[in-house]
């Protein structure tokens, strides 16, 4: 009974850290911005993440800013592919929240840890 409960505890904990990848994919707004674990104010009605079924990506951020390629997940991490610049650029995000219309992932940028908050546009 004991090693039933650890399996099944360990099963939704492994689940429950991989995100679901059709849930990802659609169109994400940004909805806040936090860095070193503090808000911070900046304007983010242009910031989206569009990610498709056949995992392509697009990312679009303040000013002009656009990057797109291709996207996977590997354990809890969304891994996207710039395909636009030579050599290609490779970015990993920690997914630390997920559902159906929310998005939480973290970034590292320069040493300062960055957290971006996405809501799914329908």
């Amino acid at each position: 009974m004991n090693r039933l409960l650890v399996f099944a505890f360990l099963t939704l904990t492994i689940a429950a850290c991989t995100p679901d990848e059709k849930e990802l994919c659609g169109n994400w707004q940004a909805v806040a911005f936090y860095e070193n674990g503090r808000s911070t104010l900046v304007s983010l009605d242009s910031v989206r993440l569009s990610l498709t079924p056949d995992h392509r990506y697009q990312f679009k951020t303040m000013g002009f800013y656009s990057e797109s390629g291709s996207w996977k997940v590997s354990s809890s991490y969304l891994i996207l592919k710039d395909t636009t610049i030579e050599p290609n650029n490779e970015r990993m995000m920690k997914v630390l929240f997920q559902s159906a219309d929310s998005l939480k992932i973290r970034m590292d940028k320069n040493g300062a840890e960055q957290a971006l908050f996405f809501g799914k546009i329908k």
